[in-house]
């Protein structure tokens, strides 16, 4: 149907599990648009948003691939996002700022639970969505059947546009559920139209009014034709399909291959009539912002060897020309229109546009900047980034590189927020932060390839505590020391119990009758507090009172030091004496994983001595639980690696500190010593 174009350009996202079929589906759509003249594959590393040497390495993309195109005299960007659970903040990046999203999925019954976490992020947020079911030349059952279990997982109806045509075990078409007509399809070509085979006519009906009574879920008029049996035109099909997708009242299903570039161009038809305009995204995230007036929004940071840091921003109004100045200080150099990894500088952008900013160190992912000094109302809230959730400890292997990575760690960071650094207090060690084994891989060559720096990866000195079970009494500490002019002396007498856990320290001052000056009596407290960075555990003591009762003096020698030194070996003599144990710190987690693999989760949460506390489906997650269990921290720091293992990469954890609890088998104290308080390097 003709239709009038849209003057703006509009944003589309790309998502869905790995080896779905995005980037081959990116590139079909570029030789189509003429943007490129041959299509890349994956497997040949010459794929136009794959273009990182580790996407080349893994096979699979770490970062948005972004790229303009023109379809039908109309200007759109796709954004081609990984599809690793490890580079999720992308995804959600990315879908904030975008009009629509195409979910890529492959005709595979064991693969639909990975479409849960799509569904729910994009209803989250609110983003229309179509699914689009790829490498449909591997349908081997009913399209019905599919849709039907597609449907379990979708809050959102679906609507099924088109049903293969079959010629024997092949599928060679589709034909259109809205439109009485069919589709052959001939490899990297154009479809021919033919009449819907006679066979299909009953199942292409049947399919046509579920269709129309779906949308006369969302709409009383059309309820009211349909019960009154008045024909519905297809052009009044197509605008309530429209209207309802930019609502997210419903999701459009279309099929093709991508590979065979086959459905694709009907998919970009759909595209064009029903993605919505920029504006009704501008509305859908809360912004308030003045038509007139330029406004662009960074959702992506990049900092790129020898050309510095890149923005990459949605204009949302206005007109952005070079040598503009945005907020008053922001001043626009070079403005660059985005393929790939090529930029290709412009003169201008326009609303809706997707361009990358160079060189403007002021700015961050997130950031909202507009002509003049405006302040921009805005109700809508950012992503907020997954929790870090798998670690390693670096170092720099020269020194002098030291400072350099502390500046370099913040760069990767603004980069991608799911990363976060952590200088541990009591073993001074770096830990890198990330979402997985994958994801720290791809921020230490960073280091390496981008930055120049060579570190090392250390075992982790996991930070336990130790507190006492026993209590000494009236323990008399002596410090003297003689040399050739002032000596040392000083001499108290203690008590030392321990405290409730969470307590930490308390210092009692009972010195009646001036044995020993007020003067000197913060500095046995301070040789206390000295002596528990390290107890006789090797760790930090915690949860412990002193109570100084009695002391000596000397009237030559002995002074403040004198007194510190003398509250240090006061507690080294009596914790030995005290029962010492090791404490280490349990946390709560909170499991996100398929339900048919709980009993494995289970099995794994007791292997490492946790405690399960509850199980529930999650909200909006169908197919999904949410198991919550107590574990040590200790246990945590591998722990994403076996739960991707059990779940084929579905499931995921969040977790946060509750309490310490002592370490009650002694064979097992001994053994986590041990392990966590070497040296040894990996």
């Amino acid at each position: 149907m003709m239709k009038k174009p849209i003057n703006s350009s509009r944003c589309i996202t790309i998502v869905g599990p790995s080896q779905s079929g995005k980037t081959s589906l990116l590139e079909s759509i570029l030789h189509i648009c003429k943007q490129i003249p041959n299509k890349g594959q994956v497997s040949d590393d010459n794929t136009l948003s794959d273009h990182l040497p580790e996407e080349h390495n893994l096979k699979m993309s770490i970062s948005m691939g972004i790229s303009k195109a023109q379809f039908m005299d109309e200007d759109f960007t796709f954004i081609d996002c990984p599809g690793s659970s490890e580079f999720i903040n992308e995804f959600l990046q990315a879908i904030r700022i975008s009009d629509l999203s195409v979910v890529v999925i492959e005709p595979i019954k064991e693969k639909i639970l990975s479409l849960v976490p799509y569904f729910f992020y994009l209803n989250k947020m609110n983003v229309p969505h179509i699914l689009f079911i790829n490498k449909v030349d591997n349908l081997n059952f009913d399209i019905k059947e599919l849709l039907g279990t597609i449907q379990e997982y979708s809050s959102n109806p679906l609507v099924i546009r088109q049903i293969p045509i079959r010629e024997g075990d092949k599928i060679i078409g589709a034909a259109d559920v809205i439109h009485e007509r069919a589709y052959t399809y001939t490899k990297d070509k154009p479809s021919q139209i033919v009449k819907i085979p006679d066979q299909l006519s009953s199942t292409r009906d049947e399919i046509r009014e579920k269709v129309l009574e779906t949308l006369a879920d969302f709409d009383d008029a059309l309820m009211e034709k349909i019960l009154e049996d008045v024909p519905t035109s297809t052009e009044e099909i197509y605008e309530h399909l429209k209207k309802d997708i930019a609502s997210n009242n419903i999701v459009e299903v279309l099929t093709g291959s991508a590979e065979n570039e086959t459905g694709i161009r009907r998919l970009l038809k759909t595209i064009r009539h029903d993605c919505p305009d920029h504006e009704k995204t501008v509305e859908r995230n809360g912004l308030k912002i003045n038509k007139d007036s330029a406004c662009v929004q960074v959702f992506k940071t990049n900092f790129i060897p020898h050309r510095g840091k890149q923005s990459i921003v949605r204009v949302w109004s206005g007109e952005l020309q070079e040598g503009a100045t945005l907020q008053d200080s922001i001043r626009l150099q070079n403005l660059f229109s985005l393929k790939g990894k090529e930029f290709v500088k412009i003169a201008k952008a326009k609303g809706g546009d997707v361009i990358g900013l160079s060189r403007i160190e002021s700015i961050k992912t997130g950031d909202l900047i507009s002509d003049g000094n405006k302040k921009i109302d805005k109700d809508g809230d950012i992503p907020i980034p997954p929790q870090p959730i798998y670690s390693k400890a670096i170092r720099t292997i020269k020194r002098e590189d030291d400072v350099k990575l502390s500046e370099s760690l913040k760069e990767i960071i603004e980069t991608d927020s799911s990363y976060s650094i952590e200088r541990n207090a009591v073993t001074q060690q770096l830990l890198i932060w990330g979402q997985g084994e994958i994801h720290l891989r791809i921020a230490l060559n960073k280091l390496k390839n981008n930055y120049n720096i060579e570190t090392k990866v250390e075992k982790i000195n996991f930070a336990f505590s130790e507190t006492i079970q026993g209590s000494v009494s009236d323990h008399i500490t002596t410090h003297k020391k003689q040399s050739g002019g002032a000596g040392q002396y000083a001499r108290v007498v203690v008590d030392v119990k321990p405290l409730p856990r969470g307590e930490f320290f308390k210092f009692e001052n009972k010195i009646v009758g001036g044995v020993i000056p007020k003067t000197y009596i913060p500095s046995v407290e301070k040789g206390c507090k000295e002596f528990m960075q390290k107890g006789p555990l090797g760790f930090p003591v915690t949860d412990i009172q002193v109570t100084l009762k009695d002391g000596k003096t000397h009237d030559v020698d002995s002074n403040s030091n004198s007194f510190h030194i003398a509250g240090i070996k006061a507690l080294r003599e009596t914790l030995e004496n005290c029962k010492p144990i090791l404490l280490e710190p349990y946390h709560k987690v909170k499991f996100l994983v398929p339900s048919k693999v709980i009993n494995n989760i289970y099995t794994l949460v007791t292997s490492k001595r946790g405690m399960i506390k509850d199980t529930q489906q999650k909200e909006g997650w169908s197919g999904y639980e949410v198991l919550e269990a107590e574990m040590p921290g200790c246990e945590l720091f591998d722990l994403i690696i076996d739960i991707k293992s059990l779940t084929e990469g579905l499931g995921s954890f969040e977790h946060e500190f509750e309490r310490m609890q002592t370490v009650q088998n002694k064979e097992l104290s001994n053994s986590l010593i041990k392990k966590f308080s070497s040296k040894e390097e990996i």
